[in-house]
Order: structure tokens, then C-alpha cells, then sequence
């Protein structure tokens, strides 16, 4: 234990860096976790969007199905046999 001033000096000096380093880490930590929030809202939001855009072409499709279904059986079609001459 000395009582230099000098001796105290490298060690602060290194010290400070060494905090400063952390919280240029920590800051950069920070800066990706709030990347990554976001990110995950616009991946659930993308999602969301996929769904209903696929819940409404099913309904169309669901739509068109009955609709040509409909239109078949409500007014039949008959075939009559022409008779072939010998």
C-alpha cells in the first residue's frame, strides 16, 4: 500500500475503460432487445395478417363452391336420347 498518487492513476485509468466498455455493451444490449420486441410484433402482426387473409379465401372459395353447387341442382339438366335410324 503505497501512498503514491501515480500508482492509483494506470489502475483508475483502466477502471474507467473498463466501465465505460460495460456500458457501451450494455447499451448495445439494450439497442437488440428493443430490435427484437419489435421484430416479434411485426412477425405476430404478419401472422395475423396471413390468417385472415387466408380465413377470407376459404370463405370465398367455401362461397363459390356453394354458389356453383346452387346453381346445378336448382335447375336440372335433362339429356334425351335422340333414336338412331336404321
Amino acid at each position: 500500500m503505497s501512498s503514491d498518487p501515480r500508482a492509483s492513476g494506470p489502475e483508475d485509468t483502466q477502471r474507467e475503460h473498463e466501465q465505460r466498455a460495460l456500458r457501451g455493451v450494455r447499451h448495445l444490449v439494450d439497442t437488440l432487445d428493443g430490435m427484437e420486441k419489435v421484430d416479434q410484433r411485426k412477425q405476430k402482426r404478419l401472422f395475423a395478417m396471413i390468417v385472415v387473409g387466408a380465413l377470407i379465401g376459404v370463405a370465398i372459395l367455401a362461397g363459390a363452391v356453394m354458389f356453383v353447387s346452387n346453381k346445378d341442382s336448382s335447375s336440372p339438366t335433362f339429356v334425351v336420347p335422340t333414336p338412331v335410324k336404321k
